[in-house]
Order: structure tokens, then C-alpha cells, then sequence
């Protein structure tokens, strides 16, 4: 029974794992299987949270033009029940009252502080500056001090919830002492010590006897007598201690649980899959923990019963509800007199309440959204208008699907018109366990429900010699383990790590150039075989080049670039990895779909069921740094002569386009001028990401709002401001939409993880992010704490989602809606994810180029306003004097001659 009434609980605790195999999944996983306005409303209850941005920040983008009247005047059409009469005589109907409180902002004060208020403002003499100067005049003379007391003498009671039924929360009523300060602090120190992956100088005793045994060791004499009770019985005794009825066993694991949700979620997820440990993982039982924890109540409990009792003041009239309706009263159109009468009074206080804050945002929330999507969709049919074909290709390029990745897309394409680009899952179909020749162990490469069963080592090239910097680095590890020239080299380098630390200090950027950078490895290969078969790699290649339509016609080069990032002094850089790798880097991927697709035999297998890659194509796999817009090449040395040419034509270009993509990233950069000339913006976001005191290296994901699935007609040369990920899809090739449901199985749930976590992180950056990075202090390799001592930090930090605009994902996908629901339907995670509002389907259909919205379990014809999209001729025209979110706009490119230099 305990078994179960843990696994319960445990479904409710973050699922993050290490950092350095961070996966954005949606933290609110447990309340998919409800609509997202009930989900956010049961999690904010639960966990304390809040579910949407604050009302002001609202407020703030309705005077930037982010929500317009239109929105929330549709949005309460929709929502809100007008009922057909007004709320009072000469007043508004349930919809207006709607309309026009959503467009005021009341500072409403705490009811402790109204009394204090209104003996010390105005507040009851003159009226509130919110009213229009027409309503001003209206009520001129009115009394308003007789206004507040027809209010107030109906002022409703609050409230005061009943105590939690944890016994710390019925002895925090009655003390007013908080046990969980005498047991978390003592819970943390054992469960990092338990957990610890390198950090801790002594092994923790009895340690490989689990976490009870382990925290038994070290506190027993000083614990009750509990024998050598496994976990389940001491759970069973400390509940029975504390004083629990065995009907509240299933609230109070909970919320015990909960109290420290960080660290119970991570014993949980080491239990379930140690193989994410970055070293080795302990043998982690969350019921251990909980016992644990139990055990600390127990005795923290046992000192506070002795403290006296106080008394629980009563929670008074709900005078901040009266204060709101008082100012209400004269901002809208009511008669101040009919408020006399208590049944009128009554009502307007019950349409006040009726409309409270969660509801406010909600309705704005769901406006800010109306306007995402109508600029989105507006701008997606308005470019088909204004776009031209595109040239026949020279060479193409596979990047993934990230939205990084959109904006690096689109200047290649602007640098190099006669380049055509895909976008696919970033692992590239290849699934696998990775080791590179210098990694101490190998780790998954692959989305996080996928299980690799095959694994991929790189080692050295026998025909090469080790290069002198490979020589130097085995004298000095070998040479630190002998008595002589280990304690010479201790000195020397003690010195020089000094002298490093101070150039990484104050010369961030030469002291990369000096101590950091190298080449990436050209005298390895990758062992793809026996691991994979030809008809396995063959499988794998033949997926990717259909799914993205490569398949329909290949260009003499291909590239294939994966992405990663790598930042100095960054605890969350796996969290700026590429998610399709399970937070780890794609450029090993990319690099072994490019070894199978110019393996001969591979090649013999593809023709035979129909992908024919010519002799002559060539792909090169390459890594693309989205932290300082680098791009690094793999096996260059194979590329055949005849395609070298091709080769430098495509590295120019790229590079042309990483530097024009950096002073695109800059302009959201505080640290970068707002004039920033272009020729400056590499060595800027370089800076970035190797200075030790920026805690901004590059934003990630911080800008995710769209994804597409479809071909690249659709949005090149449309300047989407790296808002996008983009998925390339051919339906022509797909003719029974097995690649499509692929691809929706893979994208939707990815993409949507990312972008609920953002938004989460953004909405509550305490209770479901991990807040500001300035006191995060790296524990035992796991994760963060704020300060010494603390829970666990989950989510994202703020310095991450700053620039955010929390809205839900807006999924778009080039397919007819019937079909396209029955795909959605097919799959759990994406039927919880569409049918209950977690993202927001469109159906794009290519058969009359109609769109159509998901609402209400079915597809509804959407006709999006019209948009005026502005022409350009390049991105950067697009984006110049802009610091916030640009508007999308149309890239008529000039098609200039392809860069060959590699200058911007």
C-alpha cells in the first residue's frame, strides 16, 4: 500500500534529471490529462504557483499594441455569457462589464491596508484618476464616501482555508514554528551527500546500503529505536507517530513530498534511470527518502509540541473586494445611485468577484494568444502573395528543426540563394549511445523516450600520427603520476592555472583564443559498423531524406549540421543543447548520417526501395555552436576533389551567414550596442560565451512560439525572428502519411516540452523556474541551489526566459484536417497535448490552402485578418532598431552572387 500511495505522489515531482542531461519537458507532465485553464488552476493550488504572467504585465503589452481591443473583445465574445440583461439598472451586461474591466488596471490593496487607504488618500473625496473625463464629470458631486458605505456594509467574510493535514501544518497554526525549518535543513545536507556524483571529498557511510541505512549511520543514536526497520515499516511508524489517520496517508505522503520537491524528484529520477548519473549513481529509493523525511518529522515535531499555543485571529470582511467594486463603480457607466439599494449592491459586488484576478489573466492570456496567432498565421498567407520560386539548388543543407536554427536558415539563404535548406529532428534519425575519443563515458544521443540499443565510439585513425598537441597532453597525464615530474608539474601548473584564471577574468576572449580552442578531431573516424547494418543505416537515411523531401532530387553537396553550445561558467549550457539529442550535442549525429549515407552499400540498399542518391552527391557532417556562431567540419579529408569546390563555396556562405546570424542574436543582448556594426557581432557573441561573469552566454529557446511542419516554400524568405521551428515535410513523398505521423510523434511533443517549460519558467520564475542565477551554487554535479542550503532548483533561470513571450505553442501543419486529427488522436501524448489546449493546432491544407483552427475537440474554418507585411531586402533591414520581439516581414532578396570569402 505505501508502494503505491508513493508511486501516486511521485507523479506529481519534477522530472528533471542532471544538468548535464538536461530535457525541457513540460513541468505541469502530471496534469496533461486535464484541459490546460483547469491544469494551471490545480497546479497553482497545489504548488502554490501562478499560472499566467501578472495582470500589469499584461497591461504593459496592451500599451505596446501586443493586445489590441479587437483581441479581448473577441476573447470575451467567446468566453463570456452576456446573460441578456445588465448587472444592475443602467449598468452593463456580464460581456461589457468584461470588456471594460479588462482594460483598467486597479492596483487593489491588501484589506488590511483599505482602512489605512481611505483615511489617508483622497480616495473617498475625489474620483479615481481611472475614470475618463467624461465620467469625471458625470459624477461630480456625487457622495462617494455614501457609495463605499452601500458597498461596504455587504462586504462578504473572507475566507480562511483549513490548516494542511501534515501534522507540520497543524503545528504551524497552532505554534505559528515551522517544523520543516528544523528537518529540511538536516534532509538536504544527507540527501546531496547521498546523492553526490564527485563533489565530496569522503564517500558518505553505508552509502551503498541506500539512503536509510545510509542517514541511519550517521544519526542513529540519536534517532528512536527503530531496529533495522526497511522503509516501508518506518514509513507505517512515522505516520503513526505524527498522529495520521490512515485515511489522510495519501494527502500527507503528498504533500511531504512536496515540500521539497527538488530533491525528491531527483531521488526519483536516479531511481528509475541511474544511467543519467554523470558519474554512478547511488542506489536512490524514494521511499528511503521519504522515510527519511518522516523520521526528521517525527522529531521536529517532538520539539515544537511543547511551545504554547496562540490564538488564530479571524479573517475579517473582504474589504479589498469592496475597495475594487468602489473604483469600478466610477470608472464604468453605472448609476452610483441604484448602489444604494443592498439587491443592486449585491450584484455589482458579485460581478466583481465573478471577474477576479485568475480570470482577468486568463481572458488576456487567451487575447495576448489571439494576437500571436493572427500575426502568425496573417503573415504565413500574406508572404505566399509576395514569394518567388526559388532557384534550382547548387548544394543543400540538413540543419535541425530548432528555431536557432530558423534565423541561420534564412541569412544562408539570403548569402547563397542557390542553397536549399531542411529542417529535421536534430539526432537525425540516429539513435545512439555516443563516445568520443576523449569522453570518459559515453551518453545517449537521441530523444529522451527513445532508448538507444546501439553505440557509436569515435577513435584515432591508425594512418595518421598523433598530432603534437595529442603527444604533449598523454606526457603531461602520464607525467603528473610519477613522483619527479609529478611534483614539478604541480608547481608549473599551479602557476599557470593561475595565470589562465586571470586572462579568463579580465581577457575573455584571447584567453579562449589562447587556452580553448582547437580543431575538431580530423585523424578519428566513427565506428558505425557492426553496430548498425547496412539495412538499419539504410533505414536511417531513407527516413530523413523523405521525411524532409531531400529524397525528391539531391545536389552534388549535402551538409548536415547538428548544434550544441558551449559556454564558460554556465550550469544549465546542456539546457542550450540540442533537445532531439537528449541535451546533448548533434554534431556527432550528424556527422555519422552523413558516414552512412556515403556508404556504398547503403546507397545499393536505398536504390532499391526508390531514394536514389547519385554517385557523385556528396554529404558532409558539421556542428554548428549556437553560443558564438561557429560551425566545425567532419571528415573533410574524405570529400571527393571533385566536390571540394562545392565544399568552400558552402563553408563561405555558411560563414557569411553565422556572422550575420550573431548580429541578429545581438540585438537582444543588453551588452551589445544598439548600433553594433555587423563586422563586430561575432567577436561579441563569442565574448558572451567564454566571459566567466556573463550569465547570458546566448538566450536558447527563449524566443519559441511556432512550429511548422511543411515544405520551405511556405516560409522562405519570410523573416520570422527566430520564433519558429521549422520542419521540413514533403507530402508528395508521403502519400499514406506514415512520415507525417512520424514526424507529429516526434516534433509535437518535443517542441511542445520546450515551450511549456519556457513558459512556466517565465509565468512563475520562483515556483516553477529556478529564479536568478546570482545565488545558484552547483551541488554534486546534480543541479542547483539558491544560497548553501536549499531545495533543488528545477526549471529555468530568469536569465534564460527573460525576453520570453510566454504564449503556447502554435502548432501549423501542412495537412487536410480530417486527417491530420486522426493522427493527432492516434498518439496519447499528442492527443493530451492537442485535445485538452497544451498547444494550438492549425491545419494548413494544401489542397485549397485553407486554414483551420482547433477549438473544442474539432478543426473550425480560421480565416487570420490581414496583416501588413512589410518588404525587405535583407533580415537584418527587418530587425534594425528593434531590441524587443520585430514584426514578421517578407525578404525580397536581391539574389547577389554567392560570398566566397566568408566576409559578411
Amino acid at each position: 500500500m505505501i508502494g503505491k500511495l508513493i508511486d501516486h505522489a511521485a507523479a506529481l515531482l519534477p522530472a528533471q534529471g542532471p544538468l548535464q542531461t538536461f530535457i525541457h519537458h513540460n513541468p505541469l507532465h502530471a496534469f496533461e490529462d486535464m484541459e490546460f485553464t483547469d491544469a494551471v488552476a490545480a497546479a497553482a493550488r497545489l504548488h502554490g504557483t501562478e499560472p499566467y504572467q501578472s495582470e500589469r504585465a499584461f497591461h504593459d503589452l496592451m500599451r505596446q499594441g501586443r493586445v489590441q481591443t479587437a483581441d479581448i473583445d473577441a476573447v470575451v465574445a467567446e468566453e463570456v455569457d452576456d446573460g441578456g440583461r445588465v448587472i444592475i439598472p443602467g449598468g452593463p451586461n456580464r460581456a461589457v462589464f468584461h470588456c471594460e474591466r479588462l482594460h483598467h488596471w486597479v492596483d487593489v490593496p491588501a484589506s488590511e491596508r483599505v482602512p489605512w487607504l481611505l483615511a489617508e488618500t483622497d480616495a473617498l473625496t475625489a474620483v479615481t484618476p481611472l475614470a475618463s473625463a467624461e465620467r469625471r464629470a458625470a459624477l461630480a458631486g456625487t457622495d462617494l464616501g455614501a457609495l463605499w458605505r452601500h458597498l461596504a456594509a455587504l462586504a462578504p467574510q473572507k475566507v480562511a482555508g483549513p490548516p494542511g493535514v501534515r501534522p507540520r501544518d497543524r503545528l504551524l497554526a497552532a505554534t505559528g514554528a515551522d517544523a520543516d525549518h528544523l528537518a529540511h535543513p538536516v534532509l538536504i545536507r544527507v540527501t546531496a551527500a547521498f546523492l553526490d556524483q564527485g563533489v565530496a571529498h569522503w564517500p558518505m557511510p553505508a552509502r551503498d546500503h541506500g539512503l536509510l541505512a545510509a542517514f541511519r549511520a550517521l544519526y542513529g543514536r540519536r534517532l528512536p529505536d527503530q531496529g533495522s526497520w526497511d522503509a516501508e515499516t518506518t514509513i507505517r511508524w512515522a505516520l503513526g507517530e505524527l498522529g495520521v489517520a490512515e485515511a489522510d496517508w495519501a494527502e500527507v505522503i503528498q504533500d511531504t513530498l512536496l515540500s521539497l520537491p527538488g530533491w525528491a524528484g531527483m531521488v526519483r529520477h536516479l531511481e528509475h534511470r541511474p544511467d543519467s548519473a554523470p558519474v554512478a549513481a547511488p542506489p536512490a529509493r524514494l521511499a528511503d527518502y521519504l522515510a527519511v523525511q518522516l523520521i526528521l518529522d517525527v522529531v521536529a515535531a517532538r520539539s515544537i509540541a511543547a511551545l504554547p499555543r496562540r490564538a488564530v485571529p479571524e479573517p475579517g470582511p473582504d474589504l479589498a473586494l469592496v475597495y475594487e467594486a468602489f473604483v469600478l463603480a466610477q470608472v464604468m457607466p453605472v448609476a452610483v445611485a441604484a448602489l444604494a439599494d443592498p439587491r443592486h449592491a449585491a450584484a455589482w459586488l458579485g460581478a466583481v468577484a465573478e471577474c477576479d484576478d485568475r480570470r482577468r489573466r486568463w481572458l488576456l492570456h487567451l487575447a495576448y494568444e489571439r494576437r500571436h496567432r493572427e500575426d502568425v498565421l496573417g503573415s504565413l498567407v500574406a508572404h505566399q502573395r509576395l514569394a518567388r520560386p526559388a532557384p534550382a539548388p547548387a548544394w543543400q543543407a540538413v540543419f535541425c528543426l530548432d528555431e536557432r536554427e530558423e534565423s541561420l536558415r534564412r541569412h544562408l539563404e539570403e548569402t547563397d540563394p542557390e542553397v536549399a535548406t531542411f529542417g529535421a529532428a536534430g539526432f537525425f534519425g540516429v539513435a545512439m549511445r555516443y563516445r568520443g575519443h576523449r569522453d570518459v563515458r559515453e551518453r545517449p544521443l537521441c530523444p529522451v523516450v527513445v532508448t538507444p540499443t546501439k553505440t557509436v565510439t569515435e577513435v584515432a585513425d591508425t594512418r595518421h600520427r598523433p598530432t603534437l598537441r595529442a603527444r604533449w597532453r598523454r606526457h603531461l597525464h602520464v607525467g603528473s603520476r610519477t613522483l619527479g615530474r609529478g611534483g614539478l608539474l604541480a608547481l608549473m601548473l599551479g602557476i599557470g592555472h593561475a595565470l589562465v584564471l586571470i586572462g579568463r577574468c579580465l581577457f575573455p576572449s584571447a584567453a579562449h583564443r589562447v587556452f580553448d580552442r582547437s580543431a575538431p578531431a580530423r585523424n578519428t573516424r566513427l565506428v558505425l559498423e557492426p553496430e548498425f547494418s547496412v539495412t538499419e543505416m539504410a533505414d536511417v537515411v531513407a527516413g530523413i531524406t523523405r521525411a524532409t523531401g531531400l529524397a525528391a532530387g539531391f545536389a552534388p553537396l549535402v551538409l548536415v549540421v547538428g548544434h550544441g553550445s558551449t559556454s564558460m561558467n554556465n550550469p544549465h549550457e546542456s539546457a542550450h543543447d540540442c533537445g532531439a539529442t537528449g541535451g546533448g550535442r548533434g554534431g556527432p549525429n550528424a556527422r555519422a548520417f552523413a558516414a552512412m549515407a556515403n556508404h556504398p552499400g547503403v546507397r545499393a540498399r536505398l536504390r532499391e526501395s526508390g531514394v536514389d542518391i547519385p554517385e557523385g552527391t556528396w554529404f558532409v557532417g558539421a556542428y554548428h555552436n549556437t553560443a558564438d556562431d561557429t560551425v566545425a567540419y567532419f571528415d573533410t579529408d574524405l570529400v571527393p576533389a571533385p566536390r571540394a569546390a562545392d565544399l568552400d563555396r558552402a563553408r563561405a556562405a555558411l560563414a557569411a551567414a553565422c556572422a550575420a546570424d550573431a548580429h541578429e542574436r545581438c540585438r537582444r543582448f543588453g551588452s551589445a550596442p544598439a548600433d553594433l556594426p555587423a563586422h563586430r557581432a561575432l567577436g561579441h557573441v563569442l565574448r558572451h560565451s567564454v566571459d566567466l561573469s556573463q550569465p547570458r552566454p546566448e538566450y536558447g529557446h527563449a524566443t519559441n512560439a511556432v512550429c511548422l511542419i511543411g515544405e520551405r516554400s511556405l516560409t522562405r524568405g519570410l523573416f520570422l525572428d527566430r520564433r519558429a521551428f521549422l520542419v521540413s515535410y514533403d507530402r508528395d513523398l508521403d502519400p499514406d502519411q506514415t512520415l507525417l505521423d512520424a514526424l507529429l510523434r516526434a516534433a509535437g511533443p518535443v517542441c511542445a516540452g520546450i515551450n511549456l517549460e519556457y513558459y512556466f519558467s517565465f509565468a512563475d520564475p520562483v515556483g516553477y523556474g529556478c529564479g536568478t542565477k546570482l545565488p545558484h551554487n552547483i551541488v554534486g554535479l546534480l543541479g542547483v541551489m539558491d544560497g548553501h542550503a536549499s531545495d533543488l532548483r528545477t526549471g529555468l533561470p530568469w536569465q534564460m526566459v527573460e525576453i520570453h513571450e510566454p504564449v503556447r505553442l502554435l502548432l501549423v501543419v501542412r495537412a487536410a484536417p480530417r486527417p491530420l486529427l486522426d493522427l493527432c488522436l492516434r498518439d496519447p501524448a499528442l492527443a493530451r497535448l492537442v485535445g485538452n489546449g497544451w498547444i494550438r493546432l492549425v491545419a494548413w491544407n494544401p489542397e485549397d490552402d485553407t486554414l483551420h483552427l482547433f477549438t473544442d475537440g474539432a478543426f473550425d474554418p480560421y480565416t487570420p485578418a490581414d496583416v501588413p507585411l512589410p518588404v525587405v531586402t535583407t533580415s537584418q533591414a527587418a530587425y534594425a532598431g528593434q531590441r524587443g520581439p520585430a514584426p514578421y516581414a517578407h525578404v525580397r532578396s536581391p539574389h547577389p552572387a554567392p560570398v566566397l570569402d566568408g566576409t559578411p
